[in-house]
């Protein structure tokens, strides 16, 4: 369940929806109008689906005014309700295309238009009254199996992935979406997104099913994710997709050494090699945009490429000559943080992602569509960005991003 979704929800899930027209669902916050006329997906274009009930098609929904969409009996749409009522509750179809409709539970009618005409009076869904999802979150993610209650996990060594992880830890344990707009989405071990990585969204009771165009839907059945004939999906094939927050690697610049969690839960600078007891859970405030480790209140004081590690008392953290870590008054000690969880990097803005401007070689950070970077980190802890076979430097413009040639 999302951090902002109400009690009464069972589940909610963010999304981008999408009319025939290829135009988002848009709520205004002048007089809370609602309308389709916006071709790309920011703050007014995300949408809360509440589900109410395990199991079951009635949701909610919700605009990003935190105000319910709703429908009278004669057809008429609005958004400025900030409680539920039942003209609120719509029962969420999903037709043979993947798409869905919305039907309201009180008139019986289904949700549908174009551009300010949006109304809910159809007594048949036509392709006005067919909406594409478009989840509105981060696309590098964790896909849990609620059935297997296990996360996802790529095995390089036998080019498979495996639902085995009781945490999704390390790169291994994360997935990149590719959304094409057509109401696919792309997820596969293929070098890059084909027909045969396109995967049909479909949603039950806030779980992602994804179907490929034969009818076979992505199943974690067997210990591994393979595709199935299935006309009625178990929880073997539904997902739930969750957020990956960054892990990283801690390197003491005193000995040049990894800091490693034993099994006592003791912490020490004493690993030449960074695996998985050398990787750290990193969480960022978002009001104060500061980060900490998910168990520790401590911060950390950025100088360039290295950071001091401050505790809630003003201290630092440093580094004995045994590689033991002690807390203690003076100036910062410096570490080394590489980014170990994204092997394909998304940025995203309060704007939008970071992506070309149109005709351009320039980055901006306020796009609808994002380009995934490839990361490499130097012994020092600067990072290079590569796009395809280019890479990413500053322009004289010190706001600017351009893509050069490697």
């Amino acid at each position: 369940m999302t951090p902002n979704c109400t009690s009464m929800a069972y589940r909610a899930l963010l999304v981008g929806l999408i009319n025939s027209a290829q135009k988002y669902l848009t709520a205004e916050s002048f007089n809370f109008r609602v309308n389709a006329s916006s071709t790309i997906m920011k703050v007014k274009q995300i949408w809360t689906i509440e589900f109410l009930k395990d199991n079951s098609c009635l949701v909610h929904i919700r605009s990003s005014l935190r105000r319910y969409l709703a429908s009278d009996n004669n057809g008429k749409v609005t958004c400025d309700q900030e409680a539920p009522s039942a003209y609120s509750n719509f029962v969420m179809i999903t037709q043979a295309d993947g798409k869905v409709s919305f039907q309201s539970d009180e008139t019986k009618r289904y949700l549908g238009g174009a551009e300010d005409n949006i109304t809910c009076f159809a007594q048949a869904v036509s392709e006005s009254e067919k909406w594409v999802l478009h989840l509105a979150i981060h696309p590098n993610i964790n896909l849990f199996s609620p059935g297997k209650k296990r996360y996802l996990r790529y095995d390089a060594a036998s080019n498979v992935v495996r639902c085995d992880s009781e945490l999704p830890w390390g790169p291994d344990c994360v997935m990149t979406l590719i959304f094409d707009f057509k109401g696919t989405r792309s997820l596969s071990l293929e070098p890059g997104p084909s027909s045969r990585s396109l995967y049909v969204l479909r949603v039950r009771s806030g779980l992602l099913c994804l179907s490929d165009g034969e009818g076979r839907v992505l199943s974690s059945r067997e210990g591994y994710v393979r595709s199935l004939k299935s006309d009625s999906p178990s929880k073997d094939e539904l997902f739930s997709p969750d957020p990956s927050p960054g892990q990283v690697t801690i390197r003491s610049l005193l000995n040049a050494k990894y800091i490693s969690i034993r099994s006592d839960g003791d912490l020490q600078a004493n690993q030449t090699e960074a695996k998985e007891s050398e990787i750290f859970q990193i969480i960022i405030n978002n009001t104060t945009r500061k980060a900490c480790t998910r168990d520790h209140p401590s911060c950390l004081v950025y100088n360039g490429p290295r950071v001091g590690i401050k505790t809630s008392d003003g201290k630092f953290v440093t580094t004995k000559s045994n590689g033991q870590l002690a807390v203690a008054p003076g100036p910062a000690q410096e570490f080394i943080l590489q980014l170990t969880n994204r092997p394909l990097l998304i940025l995203q803005s309060d704007y939008g992602f970071v992506g070309f401007g149109p005709g351009t070689s320039r980055l901006d950070g306020n796009r609808c569509t994002h380009e995934a970077s490839k990361l490499s980190c130097d012994e020092d802890g600067y990072y290079q960005f590569k796009l395809g076979e280019s890479r990413v430097r500053m322009s004289s413009c010190p706001a600017c991003l351009h893509v050069q040639c490697a």
